[in-house]
């Protein structure tokens, strides 16, 4: 659903930031950027963040209005907070509702905070952090994230594998 609700409003995805540490890992630096490859697939950031910005469009929403929701939603999930990448620190000069030079109280990393959930409309705690190893880009073994930037560098052994494997056969589609 995430593919298909950024297709509907590219132009809104543009303007919205990623919360899943993407911009770490992937070098993202909006929403967007999960959509335009396979990232966003397994991603409850990614898919649920387009989704709830297809949906609050859908009911007239503004720009500004979407930036707020998201950023309210999914920036308290947000794993770099202690070294916020350059993609989110210009994020937060240039979003309408809150122009500054970092994040609003309400934004600061807590997992605590209940997730909307913008496939059911409820928000509730979750039942398992976010932020965390399970999670989309957390899961990928970024201790320092200031030397995540641009390395494109399996983790481990088992991600060595994987990303040869990927390869041949991204060579091999040619």
């Amino acid at each position: 659903m995430g593919y298909i609700a950024a297709q509907r409003v590219p132009e809104i995805c543009q303007k919205l930031f990623c919360y899943c540490g993407c911009d770490y890992t992937d070098e993202h630096a909006s929403l967007l950027d999960c959509f335009t490859s396979d990232h966003g697939v397994d991603c409850i950031y990614c898919q649920g963040e387009a989704v709830m910005a297809y949906k609050m469009s859908r009911k007239g929403s503004s720009v500004e209005e979407i930036q707020k929701a998201i950023d309210l939603n999914w920036g308290p999930k947000y794993p770099f907070f202690e070294q916020p990448s350059d993609q989110i620190k210009k994020y937060w000069k240039t979003r309408l509702w809150a122009k500054g030079n970092g994040p609003t109280a309400a934004e600061k990393h807590n997992d605590e905070t209940p997730l909307y959930d913008p496939f059911t409309g409820a928000q509730e705690k979750n039942s398992k952090p976010m932020g965390k190893a399970e999670d989309c880009c957390g899961k990928k073994d970024v201790k320092d994230p200031a030397n995540a930037k641009g390395s494109k560098e399996p983790a481990n052994a088992k991600d060595a594998k994987d990303a040869k494997g990927s390869k041949a056969a991204t060579t091999t589609k040619q």
